[in-house]
């Protein structure tokens, strides 16, 4: 009876261990789907006042993680890596995309910036339009956007550190307080109940009304406390307007 007993417990440990190496569950919640810390190293020395240098494009971390995300299986992991995943591999493909068309002086006008150029990700042929969706479908918002920057000046700013499945809900956060707590992206005039966003959040306003109840109440959570309390006494009857430049009055410094 005993060893009848024992036999059934080998093979569910071996049951487990095979599953896990095929892919299709990853028992550890914090369990990255390959390891980011090269890259993270990489990428947040490569990150410099708010610029990219891309000098360490095809170095050997560079090389040896872009091999690690072609071939990764991040369907076998949780919810959180997986993010981070995408997160990750779409930056390091923007590093090249970056480093390649760096004779551009400006991407807002190309239409094709994102389509340009295709790269191998999880055994996949991808754009980087293509991997930004899939960021945003695992993830499950569009909040993930603030960590996902076109090389714009009107896109989001630049992480300064890469993602992991630790860190991932935290760097969405912060790049989203960053966004939100700037008036380059956001101001909210309560004089006229008007809440001006730069047109980075353009693409995003259908999905953050469905998101929350409404585009003012989405962003509570990332502004000041000071212009959360304003804006939350008349979110449901703001005006919400779109443009590339914010207008702010600024007082006059004594000569």
């Amino acid at each position: 009876m005993f060893a009848h007993f024992a036999i059934i417990v080998s093979l569910f440990f071996v049951t487990v261990s095979v599953v896990g190496q095929t892919g299709t569950v990853a028992i550890d919640e914090w369990a990255d789907v390959v390891d980011h810390t090269p890259f993270d190293s990489l990428w947040h020395s490569s990150v410099v006042r708010g610029k990219l240098l891309t000098s360490g494009w095809q170095s050997p971390a560079y090389n040896r993680y872009r091999a690690a995300i072609a071939h990764a299986q991040p369907s076998a992991y949780l919810p959180r890596a997986r993010s981070a995943f995408w997160v990750n591999a779409y930056l390091a493909c923007m590093y090249e995309t970056m480093h390649l068309r760096r004779g551009y002086r400006s991407t807002v006008w190309d239409s094709i910036w994102h389509k340009r150029d295709t790269f191998v990700v999880a055994s996949q042929r991808m754009t980087l339009e293509e991997i930004m969706s899939k960021a945003i479908e695992i993830s499950g918002t569009v909040g993930i956007m603030a960590c996902l920057p076109t090389g714009s000046s009107r896109g989001a700013p630049l992480p300064s550190h890469a993602a992991s499945a630790k860190t991932i809900h935290r760097l969405m956060r912060d790049q989203l307080r960053r966004i939100c707590r700037s008036e380059k992206y956001l101001l909210y005039d309560p004089a006229g109940n008007i809440l001006q966003l730069s047109t980075f959040f353009s693409p995003l306003l259908t999905a953050m009304s469905k998101e929350a109840r409404s585009v003012p109440e989405w962003l509570l959570p990332y502004v000041t406390d000071g212009v959360a309390a304003q804006m939350a006494l008349y979110a449901t009857t703001m005006s919400v307007v779109v443009q590339d430049v914010i207008e702010t009055w600024r007082k006059a410094r004594p000569p």
